[in-house]
C-alpha cells in the first residue's frame, strides 16, 4: 500500500495545482489526496475484478469484455469523463489487428480522463494492462497480481485526481487513465494507441505504468516500504530526480540515493 502512495504522490507532484490554489474549496494536499486510496477499497475492487466471474480476462473473451465493462462503469458511477466523446470509454480494436492472436474476436482499452486546468493540451498518461491469461484446459487463470493489480491501482488514482478536482485542486496538465488490452498477447493494446492516439504522441509529457505490485518481492520480506522504479533514469532524468526527491519528502532520510 505504501508503495503504491508513493507513485500516486509522484503522480500527484508532476501535475497538481498547489492546494493553495485560490479558487478551492478545501485545502489539501497531495498526500491528502493519495490518502483517499484504502487498502479495503484496493481489495473490494481487486478480488471482484479476478474474480472467477471474469474467467481470466483473456483478450477478445466474454471475461475480458466482462472487465471492460466493469472499469467504465467505475468511471461512469465516479463522475469521471470519457476523453472524446461522452459516456464513451472504449477505444475499439478491430479483430484482424491481433493477427489471430484472438482467433478472429475484437477487444478494446478502455480510457477515462481528467482535463487539466492550466495546461490541458499536455497529457499524463496513466496505464496498466487489464487482460490476463484468460481460462486454459478448464483453469481459470485470475491474474490478481498480473495486473488486476495496477489496474485497480490506476482506477483508484483516478478518483482520487476527480476528488481534487471537484475540489478546485485538480490537475494543471490533462490526466488519461489507460487500460489496454492485449499485453500477454504481445503488447497489442498499447501498440495501437501509439499508432493510434485520442491526443497527438507530441503532447504526451510522460507515461507512467503500473504492473504486478500486488506482491512482496522474496528479498523484500518483512519490509513493504518500497517500489521498483523502471525506466525513469533512462528517458528522462528530470523524471528520476523527481521521483527521488518525492521518495525522500515521504520517508525521511539523509539523501535520495538512501532512501
Amino acid at each position: 500500500m505504501i508503495r503504491f502512495l508513493l507513485v500516486i504522490a509522484v503522480a500527484l507532484t508532476v501535475s497538481c495545482n498547489s492546494a493553495q490554489n485560490a479558487t478551492s474549496k478545501t485545502k489539501m494536499t497531495p498526500v491528502d489526496y493519495a490518502n483517499t486510496i484504502t487498502a479495503e477499497n484496493l481489495k473490494t475492487h481487486l478480488y471482484t475484478f479476478a474474480g472467477d466471474e471474469m474467467e481470466g480476462r483473456g483478450t477478445g473473451e466474454n471475461g475480458n469484455n466482462k472487465a471492460a465493462e466493469y472499469l467504465r462503469n467505475m468511471y461512469m458511477d465516479g463522475g469521471i469523463a470519457a476523453p472524446i466523446e461522452e459516456n464513451n470509454y472504449y477505444q475499439n480494436i478491430p479483430s484482424e489487428y491481433f493477427n489471430d492472436a484472438t482467433k478472429g474476436k475484437p477487444s478494446q482499452n478502455v480510457v477515462a480522463f481528467i482535463k487539466g486546468s492550466e495546461k490541458p493540451e499536455e497529457i499524463i498518461v496513466i496505464s496498466a494492462h487489464y487482460d490476463h491469461l484468460g481460462t486454459r484446459d478448464g483453469k481459470i487463470y485470475n491474474g490478481a497480481d498480473d495486473d488486476g493489480s495496477g489496474t485497480i491501482s490506476i482506477l483508484e488514482v483516478a478518483k482520487a485526481f476527480q476528488k481534487a478536482a471537484n475540489e478546485g485542486n485538480g490537475p494543471k496538465r490533462s490526466i488519461l487513465i489507460l487500460h489496454v488490452t492485449g499485453e500477454e498477447l504481445g503488447l497489442y493494446g498499447s501498440k495501437y494507441y501509439t499508432e493510434n492516439p485520442l491526443f497527438p504522441l507530441r503532447n504526451t509529457i510522460v507515461n507512467l505504468n503500473v504492473d504486478m505490485i500486488g506482491r512482496i518481492g522474496s528479498e523484500k520480506k518483512g519490509n513493504d516500504n518500497y517500489i521498483y522504479l523502471i525506466g525513469s533514469d533512462k528517458l528522462s532524468q528530470g523524471l528520476h530526480d523527481l521521483s527521488e526527491n518525492v521518495n525522500c519528502l515521504l520517508y525521511t532520510s539523509p539523501s535520495p540515493r538512501d532512501s
